[in-house]
């Protein structure tokens, strides 16, 4: 019986080896062509990240856009914001400076009008014209 079991078993590994040379090629086979699947998948995340990565450097591009446009806005609304406070102070001396003019002119004429008064003690016909004029 002994014998039976071991010729059985002999039979079975030489029958069965073959069998399991064929199976392990598959195994194989499989194993390359999951490899060069993985691989593509790879392939195409690498991809994807390429692009993501271009699509989020456009992004942050169009976001410094943005940002040196409100830098824009925000200077002049600084500028605008600073002419309408010192706008008062923009009139102010602009009235004083108008008015130091006004000042010298008036002077002027008042010195002008001294000098005819003098004049007009020696002439008759001047001082006929100042006080036709009331100036005098």
């Amino acid at each position: 019986m002994r014998l039976f079991i071991i010729i059985t078993v002999l039979f079975n590994i030489l029958v069965f080896a073959n069998d399991t040379q064929i199976i392990l090629k598959e195994i194989k086979e499989l194993r390359e062509d999951m490899n060069k699947r993985f691989e593509q998948v790879d392939k195409r995340i690498d991809l994807l990240q390429h692009n993501m990565d271009k699509r989020f450097e456009q992004v942050d591009k169009r976001f410094e856009q943005v940002d040196k446009r409100f830098d824009v806005i925000f200077n002049i609304l600084y500028i605008l914001m600073g002419l309408v406070f010192a706008s008062p102070f923009i009139a102010i001396y602009l009235r004083d400076k108008k008015e130091q003019e006004y000042n010298k002119t008036i002077d002027m004429v008042k010195g002008l009008l001294y000098t005819l008064r003098e004049l007009a003690q020696d002439n008759e016909k001047v001082a006929k014209s100042l006080r036709a004029a009331n100036l005098m």
